[in-house]
């Protein structure tokens, strides 16, 4: 066996320089080394401090870890580690995971499984405490020098592994817990970040399983909502759809909730994402890990709408929360599901984008419709068939067959998953990513459609009892000003500038939908706008 040489380097700020030093010195091994932020007085961003930190790897080390100067380490944490590279020596290893982030319920899942450790998945690597092998530590800094649109260093740090095709494992329980110092990167807007499991005393074994999960719950913004496998892709949907997906009726878990003392809408998502935690766990291990990850669920959820003392005052009933509802979960498994309601409708649906016609028949798959293949589809087939691209005013056409005739719904620009890339609104979001300026006419109308109101507008289509050729929709419509608010609070605050746009955006007028189908949009556009950024961020193809 490959003798481990770890050395690594704890990258911080000049005015936290001595703190940084005194982490530096718990190595007992003493080969961890400050480095430096090279412009304290530039930009807050930690990319320079992160190329430098991944660019100091000693010619004899076999893997390299770094911390960030703002961390608090589990006792016994540098022999887990050096046990952690032996166990995982070609595997990135992160000890840290966000409460509120995928990768941090995926560390959840984990403990409930009894594992080991973790399988990240599509999200910001968990930079906090990273280790990698030397020499894919030294290839970050080239990769983010070929890379200079402005991401964060965690982004191409997820890109960049993705891209070598290295997978990230996390510790469980995580051997490293975020101090709650101020941000000097500018994240502060996040609220407290705490690990979504963190144990005080490091493992001494590191030889359990590598857990790879299906089905993630996760609550971030006071929402709960699920990662699930989808082939090749993450899908990512509220909770509720996925309970209602598995046959289980949401107003179900509902009436059990109820039945505790906390009914603020902060516990009920708690509720919901520890129910389909248990739901979709199969063996489960008890312990202090499970117990750990529970307590987390709802502080994670809540933790950039409250203050840090209000956290602490609601921890201890949200972990009651938490615990309740993840034995009811794993209760409700056991029992059989309803079988989902069909609408006796078959719909292909077709066009040139394969992705998106996936997506798309997902979605409607959940209305009750029995989706086929365009080759597939008989004279009865309700055909669905999605335009090449939107045209030069932004509209999308959707052609809905409904056996009697054909209607056509005029779709503001399209966003979600597997949609363009290169709409105005995804331009927006982008340019928020990498803090940029964004370029405001506050005298521009700006509309875009959520693929799941597209879905929904089908669905009212196909079911309902359309009479006009045409119908418009969208999801909201919003002034320039009114964009780059939800663009700031949704992905990232960055400025913003006034400028003039040419003209020729088509706006689309909404009343007719809602008249004679009795559709109306459902998705937030904040959250609209949430979800699509992060799809941009992590799960879309990009250039390597």
């Amino acid at each position: 066996m490959t003798e481990i040489r770890l050395s690594g380097a704890v990258m911080a700020h000049p005015r936290r320089e001595a703190a940084a030093e005194e982490l530096a010195r718990l190595d007992p091994a003493g080969t961890l080394r400050v480095v430096l932020d090279p412009e304290p007085d530039g930009p807050p961003t930690a990319l320079r401090t992160a190329r430098l930190a991944w660019s100091s790897v000693p010619e004899d080390a076999t893997h390299f870890l770094v911390l960030q100067d703002d961390v608090q380490l589990a006792d016994g944490f540098f022999e887990h580690a050096r046990k952690a590279a032996a166990r995982l020596p070609g595997d990135a290893i992160a000890f840290y995971a966000n409460w509120n982030s995928r990768n941090g319920a995926a560390v959840r899942m984990a403990a409930a499984a009894g594992a080991r450790w973790a399988t990240a998945v599509n999200e910001y690597a968990p930079c906090v405490a990273m280790m990698l092998p030397a020499a894919v530590a030294r290839g970050y800094a080239p990769y983010a020098d070929a890379h200079p649109e402005g991401w964060p260093c965690d982004v191409l740090m997820f890109r960049y592994l993705k891209a070598v095709g290295m997978p990230i494992r996390i510790a469980v329980p995580n051997t490293v817990e975020h101090s709650g110092l101020p941000s000097v990167a500018g994240n502060d807007a996040h609220g407290l970040r705490r690990s979504s499991c963190f144990s005080g005393v490091a493992l001494t074994a590191v030889d359990g399983a590598v857990a790879e999960h299906e089905v993630i719950p996760f609550h971030k913004h006071v929402t709960s909502e699920c990662a699930v496998r989808a082939g090749e892709h993450w899908e990512y949907l509220g909770t509720e759809r996925l309970l209602r997906r598995s046959g289980i009726s949401p107003q179900e878990c509902r009436t059990e909730f109820e039945r505790g003392e906390d009914l603020s809408e902060g516990a009920w998502q708690t509720w919901l994402t520890a129910f389909a935690m248990g739901l979709s766990s199969v063996d489960v291990v008890e312990g202090e890990a499970l117990d750990l990850a529970l307590a987390s669920i709802g502080p994670g959820g809540l933790c950039d709408q409250l203050t840090a003392s209000e956290i602490e005052a609601i921890t201890a009933s949200h972990r009651e929360v938490a615990v309740k509802a993840f034995a009811a979960g794993r209760t409700r498994a056991a029992r059989p599901r309803r079988p989902r309601a069909g609408s006796a409708l078959q719909v292909a649906v077709i066009g040139s984008d394969a992705t998106l016609i996936g997506y798309l028949a997902g979605l409607l798959a959940e209305f009750g419709h029995e989706i086929v293949g365009g080759e597939s589809a008989s004279a009865s087939t309700r055909l669905v068939q999605l335009g090449d691209e939107p045209d030069p005013g932004d509209v999308f056409c959707v052609i809905v067959d409904t056996g009697a005739r054909e209607h056509v719904l005029r779709c503001a620009t399209p966003i979600g998953p597997h949609t363009p890339a290169d709409s105005e609104v995804a331009r927006w979001i982008q340019l928020a990513w990498t803090r940029k300026t964004l370029p405001v006419d506050p005298d521009r109308v700006h509309q875009f459609t959520d693929v799941r109101d597209l879905a929904s507008a089908i669905d009212a289509v196909l079911t309902g009892a359309p009479v006009s050729p045409v119908y418009d929709i969208a999801t909201a419509t919003l002034t320039g000003g009114e964009l780059a608010k939800i663009v700031c609070a949704s992905v990232r605050s960055v400025p913003t500038e006034t400028v003039t746009s040419p003209s020729g955006t088509t706006v689309l007028k909404l009343g007719l939908a809602a008249a004679e189908l009795g559709w109306t949009a459902t998705v937030p556009a904040d959250e609209a706008v949430r979800a699509f950024g992060k799809w941009l961020a992590y799960d879309r193809e990009w250039d390597r």
